[in-house]
């Protein structure tokens, strides 16, 4: 699996708010050139990675979260009713998720 790049994210979600690297920058508090370096980065200082999702209106810690967490199970899918799905989606902590459709 491809590791995670964190500036390549940001720099899509900056893309897709149609935000300009200096209008970016001045609502993270920081230079335009600390904006590229952070698109340069592949991690980020906590801190700061709340204060892009604040501003970005998105949540970089699920994100990572969740594409770590899906690296490391198997999926595989079999067919069930909607309640039975519901329960399976909520069952995301197992080492093994079976999602039946």
């Amino acid at each position: 699996m491809k590791p995670i790049h964190i500036g390549e994210i940001i720099q899509q979600k900056v893309k897709e708010r149609k935000l300009s690297v200096v209008d970016f920058a001045k609502a993270i508090g920081h230079s335009r050139d600390y904006v590229y370096t952070i698109y340069n980065n592949q991690s980020i200082d906590i801190e700061l990675l709340m204060r892009i999702s604040e501003v970005l209106h998105y949540d970089f810690l699920s994100e990572l979260y969740c594409k770590q967490a899906y690296s490391k199970k198997h999926l595989v899918l079999l067919e069930v009713n909607e309640q039975q799905r519901q329960k399976l989606l909520e069952s995301f902590s197992h080492e093994i998720v079976y999602i039946y459709v």
